[in-house]
């Protein structure tokens, strides 16, 4: 008898300590914080996509535009059309591409807009 009772007290205080617990961290009735209310808890940040810039981090990868009207060998083309020298490197800079060239031992940066194709050569 006295083992069914025990089982049933275990039992019951195991169903009310969430209970309680729950009741003392929100500050209801029974917290022993002189019935003040204790501060809520911060709102969970809404869920963010892969890559999707967070505030105050500037660590998120950039996002990526739409790709450019001029694709990269079309600028590499343009580029060799008006310069000649040994490519040695194609990179989108922003919406532009930059091409380095090697003319004879001078290396020079060209500049191809990505979407109006326009050539230049940089000031270096």
């Amino acid at each position: 008898m006295i083992h069914k009772l025990l089982i049933k007290l275990v039992m019951l205080a195991l169903f009310l300590s969430p209970l309680a617990t729950a009741q003392s961290s929100r500050g209801g009735a029974g917290a022993s914080d002189g019935g003040r209310t204790a501060p809520e808890t911060p709102e969970q940040p809404p869920f963010r996509q892969p890559g999707q810039a967070v505030p105050g981090n500037n660590l998120a990868p950039p996002q990526l535009d739409a790709d450019p009207a001029v694709s990269r060998r079309q600028a590499l083309n343009l580029a060799q059309d008006r310069f000649q020298g040994r490519v040695l490197s194609v990179r989108m800079i922003g919406s532009d591409w930059r091409i380095r060239v090697d003319q004879n031992g001078t290396v020079f940066n060209v500049f191809v807009d990505g979407s109006t194709g326009e050539v230049s050569r940089s000031a270096d």
